[in-house]
Protein backbone atom coordinates (compact mmCIF):
# COMPACT_ATOMS: atom_id res chain seq x y z
CA UNK A 1 0.00 0.00 0.00
CA UNK A 2 2.98 2.22 0.54
CA UNK A 3 4.58 1.79 -2.74
CA UNK A 4 0.85 2.41 -4.29
CA UNK A 5 0.74 6.05 -2.72
CA UNK A 6 4.40 6.75 -3.34
CA UNK A 7 3.66 5.87 -7.42
CA UNK A 8 0.80 8.00 -7.08
CA UNK A 9 2.51 10.96 -5.48
CA UNK A 10 5.40 10.75 -8.33
CA UNK A 11 2.55 10.70 -10.90
CA UNK A 12 0.69 13.50 -9.92
CA UNK A 13 3.87 15.59 -9.64
CA UNK A 14 5.26 14.00 -13.02
CA UNK A 15 1.90 15.59 -14.19
CA UNK A 16 2.38 19.06 -12.72
CA UNK A 17 5.89 18.46 -13.85
CA UNK A 18 4.61 18.26 -17.56
CA UNK A 19 1.70 20.82 -17.48
CA UNK A 20 4.24 23.24 -16.05
CA UNK A 21 6.51 22.77 -18.74
CA UNK A 22 4.09 22.81 -21.66
CA UNK A 23 2.81 25.91 -20.37
CA UNK A 24 6.22 27.73 -20.08
CA UNK A 25 8.42 25.87 -22.72
CA UNK A 26 7.17 26.98 -26.11
CA UNK A 27 9.16 30.42 -26.29
CA UNK A 28 12.56 29.11 -27.48
CA UNK A 29 10.73 26.48 -29.56
CA UNK A 30 8.62 29.41 -31.34
CA UNK A 31 12.26 31.68 -31.29
CA UNK A 32 13.04 30.83 -34.93
CA UNK A 33 9.12 32.00 -35.99
CA UNK A 34 8.90 35.27 -33.68
CA UNK A 35 12.59 36.22 -35.08
CA UNK A 36 10.75 36.26 -38.03
CA UNK A 37 7.48 38.26 -36.80
CA UNK A 38 9.48 40.60 -35.10
CA UNK A 39 12.32 40.90 -37.14
CA UNK A 40 14.82 39.96 -34.25
CA UNK A 41 18.08 39.82 -34.00
CA UNK A 42 20.50 37.11 -31.40
CA UNK A 43 20.78 39.85 -29.00
CA UNK A 44 17.05 40.64 -29.24
CA UNK A 45 16.38 36.95 -29.17
CA UNK A 46 18.50 36.70 -26.26
CA UNK A 47 16.50 39.42 -24.39
CA UNK A 48 13.47 37.33 -24.79
CA UNK A 49 14.73 33.91 -23.24
CA UNK A 50 16.76 36.23 -20.54
CA UNK A 51 14.05 37.78 -19.58
CA UNK A 52 12.23 34.18 -18.24
CA UNK A 53 15.67 33.36 -16.87
CA UNK A 54 16.19 36.39 -14.84
CA UNK A 55 12.68 35.98 -13.52
CA UNK A 56 12.42 32.72 -12.91
CA UNK A 57 15.99 33.04 -11.05
CA UNK A 58 15.08 35.94 -9.30
CA UNK A 59 11.89 34.83 -7.77
CA UNK A 60 13.41 31.20 -6.21
CA UNK A 61 14.68 32.50 -2.79
CA UNK A 62 11.32 34.57 -1.96
CA UNK A 63 9.07 31.62 -3.14
CA UNK A 64 11.20 29.22 -1.58
CA UNK A 65 11.26 30.57 1.85
CA UNK A 66 7.70 31.37 1.74
CA UNK A 67 6.86 27.51 0.76
CA UNK A 68 9.48 26.81 3.75
CA UNK A 69 7.38 29.40 6.47
CA UNK A 70 4.14 28.40 4.95
CA UNK A 71 3.15 26.03 2.51
CA UNK A 72 4.83 23.79 -0.59
CA UNK A 73 1.89 23.26 -1.78
CA UNK A 74 -0.15 26.09 -1.74
CA UNK A 75 2.78 28.11 -3.58
CA UNK A 76 2.85 25.64 -6.05
CA UNK A 77 -0.59 25.51 -7.31
CA UNK A 78 -1.00 29.65 -7.35
CA UNK A 79 2.07 29.64 -9.48
CA UNK A 80 0.88 27.14 -11.48
CA UNK A 81 -2.57 29.52 -11.99
CA UNK A 82 -0.23 32.74 -12.58
CA UNK A 83 2.00 30.77 -15.17
CA UNK A 84 -1.78 29.89 -17.18
CA UNK A 85 -2.12 33.44 -16.75
CA UNK A 86 0.69 34.46 -18.17
CA UNK A 87 0.66 32.45 -21.19
CA UNK A 88 -2.33 33.39 -22.19
CA UNK A 89 -1.07 37.05 -21.76
CA UNK A 90 0.92 35.97 -24.36
CA UNK A 91 -0.80 34.90 -26.95
CA UNK A 92 -2.48 38.71 -27.18
CA UNK A 93 0.12 40.78 -27.03
CA UNK A 94 1.32 42.89 -30.04
CA UNK A 95 4.86 44.42 -29.18
CA UNK A 96 7.81 42.98 -28.34
CA UNK A 97 8.17 45.04 -25.34
CA UNK A 98 4.54 43.59 -24.24
CA UNK A 99 5.81 39.95 -24.51
CA UNK A 100 8.77 40.91 -22.95
CA UNK A 101 6.54 41.95 -19.46
CA UNK A 102 4.38 39.00 -20.24
CA UNK A 103 7.62 36.88 -20.18
CA UNK A 104 8.31 38.25 -17.09
CA UNK A 105 5.55 37.54 -15.14
CA UNK A 106 5.45 33.91 -16.46
CA UNK A 107 8.76 33.53 -15.17
CA UNK A 108 7.96 34.80 -12.32
CA UNK A 109 5.12 32.36 -11.34
CA UNK A 110 7.54 29.34 -13.27
CA UNK A 111 9.97 30.23 -9.93
CA UNK A 112 7.57 28.81 -7.15
CA UNK A 113 7.74 25.07 -8.61
CA UNK A 114 10.82 23.44 -8.65
CA UNK A 115 12.14 24.15 -5.11
CA UNK A 116 9.06 23.24 -3.50
CA UNK A 117 8.30 19.89 -5.58
CA UNK A 118 11.80 19.03 -5.26
CA UNK A 119 11.45 19.60 -1.44
CA UNK A 120 7.84 17.74 -1.39
CA UNK A 121 8.98 14.82 -2.72
CA UNK A 122 12.45 14.11 -0.64
CA UNK A 123 10.37 14.74 2.60
CA UNK A 124 8.05 12.47 1.45
CA UNK A 125 9.83 9.67 0.60
CA UNK A 126 12.60 7.78 2.10
CA UNK A 127 16.52 8.58 1.22
CA UNK A 128 16.82 5.00 -0.20
CA UNK A 129 15.06 6.18 -2.68
CA UNK A 130 15.41 9.75 -3.17
CA UNK A 131 17.61 9.92 -6.26
CA UNK A 132 15.74 7.89 -8.16
CA UNK A 133 12.22 9.47 -7.31
CA UNK A 134 13.52 12.50 -8.09
CA UNK A 135 15.13 11.04 -11.14
CA UNK A 136 11.62 9.71 -12.15
CA UNK A 137 9.76 13.43 -11.89
CA UNK A 138 12.14 14.62 -13.95
CA UNK A 139 10.81 12.52 -16.55
CA UNK A 140 7.30 14.66 -16.68
CA UNK A 141 9.52 17.85 -17.55
CA UNK A 142 11.61 15.92 -20.19
CA UNK A 143 8.60 14.55 -22.14
CA UNK A 144 7.17 18.16 -21.61
CA UNK A 145 10.45 19.68 -23.72
CA UNK A 146 9.98 16.21 -26.01
CA UNK A 147 6.55 17.35 -26.40
CA UNK A 148 5.95 20.78 -26.62
CA UNK A 149 8.16 21.69 -29.34
CA UNK A 150 5.99 19.50 -31.63
CA UNK A 151 2.67 20.68 -29.53
CA UNK A 152 4.04 24.96 -30.63
CA UNK A 153 5.29 24.42 -33.95
CA UNK A 154 2.10 22.11 -35.24
CA UNK A 155 -0.03 24.14 -33.89
CA UNK A 156 1.20 27.66 -35.30
CA UNK A 157 1.16 25.71 -38.47
CA UNK A 158 -1.65 24.34 -38.72
CA UNK A 159 -3.62 27.40 -37.34
CA UNK A 160 -1.64 29.68 -39.16
CA UNK A 161 -0.46 31.87 -35.45
CA UNK A 162 2.32 31.11 -32.91
CA UNK A 163 -0.33 33.30 -30.90
CA UNK A 164 -2.75 29.98 -30.91
CA UNK A 165 0.65 27.64 -29.07
CA UNK A 166 0.71 30.13 -26.05
CA UNK A 167 -3.21 30.20 -25.62
CA UNK A 168 -3.69 26.79 -25.92
CA UNK A 169 -0.47 25.17 -24.33
CA UNK A 170 -1.43 27.63 -20.89
CA UNK A 171 -4.43 25.65 -20.78
CA UNK A 172 -2.51 22.65 -18.77
CA UNK A 173 -1.52 24.59 -15.86
CA UNK A 174 -4.80 25.40 -14.49
CA UNK A 175 -6.24 21.67 -14.99
CA UNK A 176 -3.09 19.81 -13.26
CA UNK A 177 -2.48 22.95 -10.29
CA UNK A 178 -6.46 21.61 -9.10
CA UNK A 179 -5.04 17.99 -9.38
CA UNK A 180 -2.29 18.21 -7.05
CA UNK A 181 -3.73 20.64 -4.55
CA UNK A 182 -6.71 17.52 -4.49
CA UNK A 183 -4.39 14.54 -4.92
CA UNK A 184 -1.52 15.80 -2.04
CA UNK A 185 -3.89 16.40 0.56
CA UNK A 186 -2.99 13.09 2.66
CA UNK A 187 0.67 13.58 2.13
CA UNK A 188 0.75 17.51 3.41
CA UNK A 189 -1.72 16.15 6.43
CA UNK A 190 1.07 13.69 7.52
CA UNK A 191 3.58 16.20 7.15
CA UNK A 192 1.85 18.41 9.89
CA UNK A 193 1.42 15.24 12.53
CA UNK A 194 3.86 14.65 14.65
CA UNK A 195 4.95 11.65 13.16
CA UNK A 196 5.69 12.77 9.90
CA UNK A 197 5.67 11.22 6.38
CA UNK A 198 6.04 7.86 5.70
CA UNK A 199 9.56 8.98 3.91
CA UNK A 200 10.26 10.99 7.41
CA UNK A 201 9.87 8.10 9.56
CA UNK A 202 11.26 5.28 7.45
CA UNK A 203 14.60 7.42 7.80
CA UNK A 204 14.78 7.88 11.14
CA UNK A 205 14.43 4.44 11.80
CA UNK A 206 16.95 3.97 9.50
CA UNK A 207 19.08 6.56 10.67
CA UNK A 208 20.85 6.42 7.17
CA UNK A 209 20.51 10.42 6.54
CA UNK A 210 20.52 12.91 9.19
CA UNK A 211 19.29 15.99 7.32
CA UNK A 212 15.53 14.50 7.78
CA UNK A 213 16.22 14.22 11.56
CA UNK A 214 18.49 17.34 12.27
CA UNK A 215 17.85 20.52 13.55
CA UNK A 216 16.33 23.15 11.61
CA UNK A 217 18.67 24.99 13.66
CA UNK A 218 21.70 23.52 11.53
CA UNK A 219 24.41 26.34 10.83
CA UNK A 220 24.56 28.10 7.10
CA UNK A 221 28.18 27.53 7.55
CA UNK A 222 28.12 23.72 8.20
CA UNK A 223 25.69 23.42 4.82
CA UNK A 224 28.30 24.99 3.12
CA UNK A 225 31.10 22.96 4.06
CA UNK A 226 28.93 19.71 3.18
CA UNK A 227 27.90 20.61 -0.31
CA UNK A 228 29.25 24.35 -0.85
CA UNK A 229 32.03 23.30 -3.62
CA UNK A 230 30.24 20.53 -5.29
CA UNK A 231 27.30 22.28 -5.66
CA UNK A 232 28.89 25.67 -6.97
CA UNK A 233 30.49 23.27 -9.59
CA UNK A 234 27.24 21.93 -10.46
CA UNK A 235 25.85 25.44 -10.86
CA UNK A 236 28.32 26.22 -13.58
CA UNK A 237 26.58 23.28 -15.40
CA UNK A 238 22.76 24.88 -14.84
CA UNK A 239 23.98 28.64 -15.75
CA UNK A 240 25.62 26.79 -19.21
CA UNK A 241 22.54 24.96 -20.17
CA UNK A 242 20.20 27.62 -20.18
CA UNK A 243 22.40 29.37 -21.70
CA UNK A 244 23.56 27.68 -24.62
CA UNK A 245 20.58 25.71 -24.76
CA UNK A 246 18.51 29.15 -25.81
CA UNK A 247 20.28 29.37 -28.61
CA UNK A 248 20.41 25.69 -30.26
CA UNK A 249 17.43 26.24 -32.52
CA UNK A 250 18.91 29.37 -34.01
CA UNK A 251 22.53 27.55 -34.47
CA UNK A 252 20.52 24.89 -36.18
CA UNK A 253 18.77 27.56 -38.79
CA UNK A 254 22.30 29.21 -39.24
CA UNK A 255 24.72 26.21 -39.16
CA UNK A 256 23.11 23.63 -40.95
CA UNK A 257 20.31 25.54 -42.98
CA UNK A 258 16.97 23.95 -40.90
CA UNK A 259 13.64 25.71 -41.95
CA UNK A 260 13.13 28.08 -38.57
CA UNK A 261 9.55 26.23 -38.29
CA UNK A 262 11.17 22.54 -37.80
CA UNK A 263 14.93 23.80 -35.92
CA UNK A 264 12.99 24.31 -32.56
CA UNK A 265 12.38 20.68 -32.59
CA UNK A 266 16.24 20.66 -31.67
CA UNK A 267 14.87 21.57 -27.83
CA UNK A 268 12.64 18.52 -28.19
CA UNK A 269 15.79 16.07 -28.20
CA UNK A 270 17.98 17.79 -25.92
CA UNK A 271 15.66 17.82 -22.98
CA UNK A 272 13.64 14.65 -24.05
CA UNK A 273 17.00 12.69 -23.45
CA UNK A 274 16.16 13.36 -19.96
CA UNK A 275 13.51 10.37 -19.92
CA UNK A 276 16.55 7.96 -20.03
CA UNK A 277 19.00 10.62 -18.30
CA UNK A 278 17.58 11.76 -15.09
CA UNK A 279 16.25 8.42 -14.01
CA UNK A 280 19.75 6.86 -14.88
CA UNK A 281 21.66 9.69 -12.27
CA UNK A 282 19.47 9.63 -9.63
CA UNK A 283 19.16 5.74 -9.18
CA UNK A 284 23.03 5.40 -9.98
CA UNK A 285 23.51 8.05 -7.27
CA UNK A 286 21.55 6.01 -4.66
CA UNK A 287 23.79 3.17 -5.54
CA UNK A 288 27.15 4.61 -6.19
CA UNK A 289 26.69 7.62 -4.28
CA UNK A 290 25.47 11.85 -5.06
CA UNK A 291 29.39 12.83 -5.18
CA UNK A 292 30.72 9.59 -7.61
CA UNK A 293 27.88 10.74 -10.40
CA UNK A 294 28.25 14.21 -10.17
CA UNK A 295 31.40 14.29 -11.04
CA UNK A 296 30.93 11.96 -13.46
CA UNK A 297 28.42 14.41 -15.09
CA UNK A 298 30.76 17.32 -14.86
CA UNK A 299 34.08 15.82 -16.49
CA UNK A 300 31.27 14.24 -19.74
CA UNK A 301 29.38 17.92 -20.15
CA UNK A 302 32.48 19.64 -22.38
CA UNK A 303 33.41 16.89 -24.35
CA UNK A 304 29.68 16.58 -24.91
CA UNK A 305 28.99 19.66 -26.36
CA UNK A 306 31.71 19.62 -28.41
CA UNK A 307 30.39 16.45 -30.18
CA UNK A 308 26.85 18.64 -30.64
CA UNK A 309 29.43 21.25 -32.46
CA UNK A 310 31.44 19.21 -34.70
CA UNK A 311 29.26 16.48 -35.62
CA UNK A 312 27.62 16.77 -38.98
CA UNK A 313 24.28 16.59 -39.54
CA UNK A 314 22.03 13.46 -39.68
CA UNK A 315 22.50 10.60 -37.41
CA UNK A 316 25.84 11.72 -36.12
CA UNK A 317 24.16 15.55 -34.96
CA UNK A 318 21.54 13.19 -33.69
CA UNK A 319 23.36 10.92 -31.94
CA UNK A 320 25.67 13.96 -30.28
CA UNK A 321 22.34 15.64 -29.29
CA UNK A 322 20.97 12.63 -27.28
CA UNK A 323 24.13 11.84 -25.50
CA UNK A 324 24.59 16.34 -24.84
CA UNK A 325 20.57 15.83 -23.29
CA UNK A 326 21.39 12.84 -21.52
CA UNK A 327 24.25 14.30 -19.06
CA UNK A 328 22.84 17.46 -18.72
CA UNK A 329 19.72 16.74 -17.56
CA UNK A 330 21.28 13.69 -15.28
CA UNK A 331 22.76 16.43 -13.09
CA UNK A 332 19.65 17.85 -11.64
CA UNK A 333 18.20 14.78 -9.62
CA UNK A 334 21.66 14.52 -8.78
CA UNK A 335 22.32 18.00 -7.28
CA UNK A 336 18.61 17.85 -5.71
CA UNK A 337 19.31 14.76 -3.61
CA UNK A 338 22.76 16.06 -2.70
CA UNK A 339 21.04 18.86 -1.02
CA UNK A 340 18.09 16.84 0.52
CA UNK A 341 20.59 14.52 1.92
CA UNK A 342 22.38 17.46 3.66
CA UNK A 343 19.77 20.34 4.99
CA UNK A 344 17.38 19.76 7.36
CA UNK A 345 13.74 20.11 6.53
CA UNK A 346 13.06 23.51 7.68
CA UNK A 347 15.70 24.49 5.20
CA UNK A 348 15.38 22.71 1.99
CA UNK A 349 13.23 24.73 0.19
CA UNK A 350 15.17 27.71 0.84
CA UNK A 351 18.71 26.06 -0.02
CA UNK A 352 16.96 24.41 -3.88
CA UNK A 353 15.70 28.03 -4.32
CA UNK A 354 19.09 29.29 -3.81
CA UNK A 355 20.69 26.47 -5.64
CA UNK A 356 18.02 27.27 -8.64
CA UNK A 357 18.33 31.08 -8.01
CA UNK A 358 21.76 31.13 -8.81
CA UNK A 359 22.19 29.04 -12.10
CA UNK A 360 18.86 30.67 -13.50
CA UNK A 361 19.87 33.73 -12.67
CA UNK A 362 23.09 33.72 -14.36
CA UNK A 363 22.19 31.91 -16.88
CA UNK A 364 19.60 34.68 -17.64
CA UNK A 365 22.08 37.51 -17.79
CA UNK A 366 24.87 35.51 -19.66
CA UNK A 367 22.03 34.82 -22.76
CA UNK A 368 22.02 37.88 -23.88
CA UNK A 369 25.92 38.13 -23.74
CA UNK A 370 26.50 34.81 -25.05
CA UNK A 371 23.98 35.90 -28.03
CA UNK A 372 26.20 38.80 -28.86
CA UNK A 373 29.33 37.15 -28.94
CA UNK A 374 27.62 34.80 -31.69
CA UNK A 375 26.27 37.64 -33.37
CA UNK A 376 30.24 39.31 -33.43
CA UNK A 377 31.70 35.45 -33.86
CA UNK A 378 29.56 33.18 -35.63
CA UNK A 379 27.75 29.94 -33.18
CA UNK A 380 30.32 27.81 -34.40
CA UNK A 381 33.68 29.22 -32.66
CA UNK A 382 31.23 30.17 -29.31
CA UNK A 383 30.12 27.25 -28.39
CA UNK A 384 33.21 25.53 -29.17
CA UNK A 385 34.88 27.68 -26.63
CA UNK A 386 32.25 27.30 -24.05
CA UNK A 387 32.78 23.01 -24.87
CA UNK A 388 36.42 23.31 -24.15
CA UNK A 389 35.67 26.02 -20.77
CA UNK A 390 33.67 22.82 -19.64
CA UNK A 391 36.54 20.62 -20.02
CA UNK A 392 39.14 23.04 -17.92
CA UNK A 393 36.36 22.72 -15.47
CA UNK A 394 35.87 19.74 -15.59
CA UNK A 395 39.87 19.03 -14.99
CA UNK A 396 39.30 20.97 -11.80
CA UNK A 397 36.78 19.58 -10.74
CA UNK A 398 38.88 16.31 -10.55
CA UNK A 399 41.60 17.76 -8.80
CA UNK A 400 39.66 19.14 -6.60
CA UNK A 401 37.05 15.83 -5.95
CA UNK A 402 39.17 15.10 -2.17
CA UNK A 403 37.53 18.00 -1.16
CA UNK A 404 34.41 18.09 -2.37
Amino acid sequence: MRRVRNRHLILQFNIAHFSHHVSTGALIPLLPVLRQAFNLNYFQAGILVSAFGISLGFGQIPMAVLADRFSRRLIIVVGMTGIALAGIGLSVTATFWQMVGCIVAMGLFGSTYHASASSFISQALPPSRRGKALGYHIIGGSVAFLFTPVAALWLATALRSWRSSFFILALPALVSGLVLWLGTEEITRQSEDAGGTEGEREARASGRVSADTADDAASWSGIVRAIGLLASVAMILQLTVSSINSYLPLYMVDQHGVPPEWAGLVTAIVAGAGIIGAPLGGGLSDRLGRKRVIIAAILLSGPMLLAVVKAPYGVPLLLALVCYGTVMVARMPLAESLIADHVPVGRRTTVLGIYLFVGQETGGLVTPVVGRFIDTYGGEAVLTTVGVGLCVVALVAWFLRKYM
